[in-house]
């Protein structure tokens, strides 16, 4: 942070003393000979002959202030902060007001390493010095007000308590950037690993995976060899399923900018040759650490174009269509509004789609990068970004953590804990920094008949809002699908194939909104044939009444596409109860649900003689009547193919 301000004052020092304009505070000629050789090997950025030479000057004259800042500086460029600290101590005990911005760079070194009070000391007086440069002045205001926030974070702790994954994921090398699937099955991180090129060593960064078995990570293996190449590639980020995983990689020759996004997708247990996203998310800008949602349809991104607030903002862009060819196209990316005129780094979109986790140095936290979470609100706008607390947050840079799909647990890697380098933890995130819990639904696609898996189309959808939230497609090779069931909802599931008949179902997660099981539903698709039938879980009744709610009106259309588009078909509507009431009146009332349906489908435009209904009663349940959730099933309407026209 201090280095141009230090450098500055030697430059003044050392080039008015060669022309003989100014003294230096002491006469020895030895050390200011030593002090001087020092001055040209640091020019030359050869920093251990300029260290050793600044101590032998400071050997020939303790006094010697410019030695003692110099040697400071030079263990600032070094990374050594404690040893800084030393240096600048002593130039100070020698004399306090021989370069006032020392306090500053003190105070700045203190704030490195997290003695807050010291720092803000120091501050405070540098501040107390007349004839301080605004831009000085302004920047020890701001450090002394991140000294402030951070003693106050730390006498308020939140509940931390970091767990390293274990030898199966972590190794003696760096791992970060972990990504997790919804179902916490499979952990997706980055490894920097040695390779050895010709006689040098070289570090490279890979993707490796770790697959979760009895809640034990079994030993990560290399992802793919279509994604990890002999150059570097890190910051992915996957869909709740898996199968779709974002990435940065830098310097590629088809690569628009110094670091492009790109994206790759798993059929079976392969991996697909990564593509380019293109235009408009990679520019001649920096565009890295993409961040995908659940499904696969929000994309947020860190770049530093010129059309950002800040240094480095993070956007944020929606998936248009996916073309035969694999490429995809994505709407003009927006700037989030949490964006500073700092830097804001490593986004992470929770599940919910309604929780935004980032990294910035730009707000008051503890200096460096700190982690914030960020709400979207009723009217779709991001809420004022909260720091996540101490310890989470430290001195030192925190950035990228992933939130596991219940929202109740957290991943981060961090060297400041006890490991081998960089390490890959997790905890249990403190009740007051949850996101919204989402369950979630996997299982099968295939043929009713031939057991095939299909690819096909999976749907979620509001059924009070009719908005599509979720739209995937099952895997190619073997049929599988997860799809994320945020909580608080009433949702529409569907399934549909080319010439099969769709599967709808009902998920209520109202009642339970904290805490809902996942589920695993395996879907077997029915043929286009005569006697194939489908329930039509999404088509709903006030309690003993035949009028069709509002909230039908989605599963409906959807049959009404299929009668569209297969104009060769007859149907019967089969109305159906549970065993409370009356024969008679149950099946008067199953009746005019199954005649309302037919009627509806007729307004559309069906031809009539095309379709047939008959009220069934309580008659063929498909559960048991002996508890509400059976009676609930029972109470039922269906379609059924009769033949052909």
């Amino acid at each position: 942070m201090q280095k141009p301000l230090l450098i500055f004052f030697l430059l003044v020092i050392i080039g008015s003393n060669s022309i003989g304009q100014k003294k230096y505070s002491v006469k020895s000629k030895k050390a200011i000979s030593y002090y001087e050789m020092a001055a040209e090997h640091y020019r030359n950025r050869e920093d251990q002959k300029a260290l050793q030479d600044l101590n032998n000057a400071i050997h020939q004259k303790g006094s010697f202030v410019e030695a003692w800042l110099f040697k400071a500086d030079v263990l600032h460029a070094l990374g050594k902060t404690k040893e800084e600290i030393l240096a600048y101590q002593k130039a100070i005990a020698i004399d306090a007001a021989f370069f006032p911005t020392v306090h500053f760079n003190l105070g700045n070194a203190y704030l490195k390493i997290g003695k807050y009070a010291l720092a803000k000391a120091e501050y405070k007086d540098f501040l107390a010095y007349p004839n301080i440069s605004v831009r000085n002045k302004s920047l020890a205001s701001k450090r002394s007000d991140i000294c402030k926030h951070a003693i106050a974070m730390m006498e308020n702790p939140v509940d931390f308590h970091p767990v390293n994954l274990g030898a199966a994921i972590n190794s003696e090398n760096d791992e970060y950037w972990p990504s997790l699937t919804a179902d916490e099955s499979v952990l997706v991180f980055t490894r920097l690993s040695p390779k050895k090129k010709e006689v040098k060593l070289k570090w490279q960064e890979d993707f490796w995976f770790s697959v979760q078995v009895d809640s034990i990570w079994q030993p990560a293996k290399m992802l793919s060899a279509n994604i990890n190449t002999s150059s570097n590639e890190g910051a992915q980020s996957i869909t709740a399923d898996g199968r779709y995983m974002y990435f940065t990689a830098c310097n590629r020759p088809e690569g628009l900018g110094r670091c492009d996004i790109y994206y790759a997708v798993r059929e079976g247990e392969n991996w697909s040759t990564p593509i380019n996203l293109g235009k408009p998310i990679n520019t001649a800008a920096w565009e890295a650490q993409p961040s995908i949602s659940a499904d696969g349809r929000i994309l947020y991104f860190v770049s530093n174009r010129k059309s950002g607030k800040g240094k480095m903002d993070i956007w944020q862009s929606y998936l248009q269509e996916t073309m035969a060819d694999g490429r995809q196209r994505w709407s003009s990316p927006i700037n989030v509004s949490i964006n500073t005129r700092d830097n804001e780094m490593s986004p992470f979109i929770h599940a919910s789609n309604q929780y935004l986790v980032f990294a910035t140095d730009g707000r008051e936290g503890m200096g460096g990068f700190d982690l914030y979470k960020s709400i979207k609100t009723v009217n779709g706008n991001w809420s004022k970004p909260k720091n996540m607390g101490y310890p989470i947050n430290t001195y030192g840079d925190e950035i990228g953590l992933v939130i596991n799909a219940k929202g109740d647990r957290a991943y981060f890697s961090s060297d400041r804990l006890e490991g081998k380098g960089k390490d890959i933890f997790a905890f249990d995130l403190p009740v007051e920094l949850q996101p919204p819990s989402v369950s979630w639904l996997k299982g099968k696609v295939f043929d009713a008949d031939n057991k095939k898996p299909l690819y096909a189309s999976v749907l979620l959808i509001d059924l009070v809002s009719k908005d599509t939230l979720a739209q995937i497609h099952s895997d190619q090779i073997n049929g599988k699908y997860l799809l994320c069931l945020p909580a608080g909802k009433e949702y529409l599931f569907a399934a549909e194939v080319d010439n099969y008949l769709f599967y709808s179902d009902h998920f209520s997660l109202l009642e339970n909104q904290q805490k809902s099981k996942p589920q695993r539903l395996d879907i077997p698709l029915q043929s286009i044939k005569s006697g194939n039938e489908v329930v039509l879980r999404n088509v709903f009744f006030d309690l003993d009444s035949w009028e069709i709610l509002p909230q039908s009106e989605i599963e409906l259309n959807r049959l009404l596409l299929l009668l569209q588009n297969h104009l060769n078909l007859k149907i019967e509507i089969g109305g159906y109860t549970d065993n409370t009431g009356t024969t008679v009146h149950n099946t008067q009332l199953s009746r005019n649900r199954a005649k309302a349906v037919c009627d509806y489908l007729i307004s559309k435009g069906v031809v009539a003689d095309r379709l047939s209904y008959k009220g069934y009663g309580s008659d063929k349940p498909i559960s048991s009547n002996n508890s509400a959730k059976g009676r609930a099933l029972n109470r039922r309407t269906e379609f059924r193919i009769i033949g052909d026209k």
